[in-house]
């Protein structure tokens, strides 16, 4: 699944780069930005559709130097209405350095303040999809790094408007050949629309049996020709968007699936009986980690999807700027037990640019190998769900059953009212199921410690081994988490602080006399955990995995949905499940590809026998 990438090799002309692998040029060397306008964002008429648009997704064959995404943004500034949303998706093979990337952009005029919003995000050079968030336009750009073909064939979602780019047809056929536009046309719906800056006769042809009608127009700037296109669909969808959507369940879960369906445009209405982070979202020291193992591409993957999602999260609700939020800084992991030993010591002995570059090796050693993960955060859990919920639609309201329909689906309250919803999306945790097909979590309680030691080996970062430490403040620290597979034993007890205190006994030489340590609080929290520690994410309805030309795209999407067992390492996947949920209401390109959200589908559990409790 993840695989590293080669770097393309240029040669600068002035500032104007050319790809050595291609012999090719990135874009026109005269009026490169007249060009893009007039091949790709006029060829679609984008700024009359931009006008009238709530929701819109680009498709785009060659990512480059990222010049077409910029002028299209700042189409969409000139042109989109308040609250609509933009979906850009593009595929890129070899992507260039950031210093490369930034070079050219900066030649070619474009904002330095958009340059480094895109760059502060900038993926590492490894295969798979990856998206860039930038909130204050509703704007995503999701990079799909790898050979375009099979890149695109494991999106899901629909384009409305493509940009056929690349190095030139006879100097790369792998981007210019029937297999990619097959692609093309897949993720295409009716009426959806192609500019290119070629008229190559065997495009044409290719594009004419993919379902494309295209034409011929003049070429811009001494080119005689280039092509516009229209896709042909035999089927339109009759299914009615979603614009008004339930969520049920007040915490990280529910809180990021709900801003996400905000920003591209629906109506929210966030429902809980307890309120914000009442229950285990509550917590107020949790770990955003990655969950690696050498060899485990697909868990890897998720691992890294999840880390982009979530520091895209935490920075568009300004948890930098306060310490209340952010409790450290950096994750140091010790193999401190057997098991993490092993896994730690065949991390150290890997590479890490094939895990994204998500860890750093510290230490070497058999016995205790020692790992840093420096984009995890330790986060004041309950403290962040409140920021989140700020300026959204919350209701203290129980809900006891959700019923699903063709058009819309019902939520019925416990005083007897009921409701309905274009779409529902059920984020309950360890709540009770409310529909017969709701997948159940299996319920784990964990409480955490509070002490009032100063921890010198802790500083701004946090550590994990058995057990984690954070730092919170004035020489004060949490330390957990036990692992209750009794969840009726609930609530806090004394005997699991004094286990928290020794398993955490390697931390710091201040925590070795347990009889020696202040306990300053405790906290307590029912997680909500599925067999496999993944998440359940998606409809409870079963629809195809993906569309085939000339299908209607929307039309088996459900509207009851699921995002459930956050318990586990909830802070690394609720907001990536959350950025998947939304682009799927709304068929826009996903965040992940099909073969890694089918890990997360909660079909799955209807083909396994039911879930054992999980190992701790």
């Amino acid at each position: 699944m993840l695989r590293s990438l080669t770097p393309i090799h240029l040669r600068w002309d002035g500032d104007l780069p050319r790809a050595l692998e291609y012999d090719d040029i990135y874009f026109s060397a005269e009026d490169p930005r007249g060009e893009v306008q007039t091949v790709f964002i006029d060829a679609n008429d984008l700024p009359s559709r931009f006008r009238h648009a709530r929701r819109f997704a680009i498709g785009e064959t060659g990512f480059g130097t990222g010049l077409n995404f910029f002028l299209t943004l700042g189409a969409w500034r000139r042109n989109a209405p308040a609250g609509a949303f933009l979906s850009y998706l593009s595929a890129e093979a070899h992507p260039l350095a950031p210093e490369d990337l930034q070079r050219a952009l900066a030649a070619q005029g474009i904002p330095g303040a958009d340059v480094n919003r895109l760059l502060a995000q900038y993926p590492p050079p490894v295969t798979g999809l990856h998206r860039l968030h930038f909130p204050e336009d509703r704007v995503v750009l999701t990079l799909v790094y790898g050979d375009a073909a099979p890149g695109f064939a494991n999106v899901r979602g629909t384009v409305d408007a493509w940009f056929l780019d690349g190095f030139t047809p006879s100097r790369n056929p792998a981007l210019w050949n029937i297999a990619v536009f097959r692609q093309v046309a897949r993720l295409s719906r009716a009426g959806t629309t192609l500019g290119t800056f070629t008229a190559a006769g065997q495009v044409r042809r290719d594009l004419t049996a993919s379902g494309f009608a295209v034409q011929r127009h003049s070429g811009f700037r001494g080119k005689r020709e280039r092509l516009i296109g229209r896709f042909r669909a035999a089927v339109e969808s009759d299914s009615a968007p979603a614009e008004r959507v339930a969520v049920i369940g007040a915490g990280i879960a529910g809180l990021s699936t709900a801003l996400a369906l905000h920003d591209r445009g629906a109506r929210v209405t966030v429902l809980d009986s307890h309120g914000v982070a009442a229950q285990t979202s509550g917590n107020p020291a949790a770990l955003l980690s990655p969950h690696l193992s050498a060899g485990d591409t697909v868990r890897n993957a998720l691992a890294l999807a999840g880390m982009q999602a979530t520091r895209a999260l935490l920075s568009a609700a300004g948890t930098e700027r306060d310490d209340g939020i952010l409790r450290a800084e950096g994750i140091e992991h010790r193999g401190i037990t057997r098991h993490a030993a092993r896994r730690l010591a065949r991390l150290a002995a890997a590479d890490p640019r094939h895990a994204g570059g998500l860890y750093e090796v510290l230490r070497i050693d058999p016995d205790c190998p020692v790992l840093r993960y420096p984009q995890g955060v330790g986060v004041d859990l309950g403290a962040f769900c409140r920021r989140l919920a700020q300026g959204l639609e919350i209701r203290q309201r129980r809900v006891v059953t959700v019923a699903g329909a063709q058009m819309h689906a019902v939520l019925g309250y416990a005083d007897g009212g009921q409701e309905a919803f274009d779409a529902i999306v059920i984020a309950t945790g360890a709540g009770p199921a409310l529909c017969p097909d709701q997948p159940r979590p299996l319920r784990v309680g964990g409480q955490l410690t509070r002490v009032r030691t100063r921890l010198r080996a802790i500083g701004r970062m946090a550590l994990t081994g058995r057990g984690y430490c954070l730092p919170e403040h004035e020489g004060q620290h949490w330390l957990g988490a036990t692992y209750r597979h009794d969840s009726a034993d609930s609530g806090v007890h004394d005997a699991d602080n004094t286990r928290n205190l020794h398993q955490l006994n390697w931390a710091d030489p201040a925590l070795e006399s347990v009889t020696t340590v202040a306990v300053s609080g405790a906290w307590y929290g029912t997680r909500a955990v599925f067999r496999d520690r993944l998440p359940a994410v998606g409809g409870l309805d079963p629809g195809p995995a993906t569309g085939e030309p000339g299908t209607a795209h929307g039309a088996a999407i459900g509207r009851v949905f699921v995002n459930l067992g956050h318990g586990s390492r909830g802070v690394l996947y609720a907001p990536l499940a959350a950025q998947l949920l939304a682009d799927r209401i709304f068929d826009l390109p996903e965040v992940l590809p099909a073969s890694l959200s089918a890990c997360l589908s909660p079909l799955r559990f209807r083909k396994k026998d039911a879930p054992r409790e999980p190992r701790t």
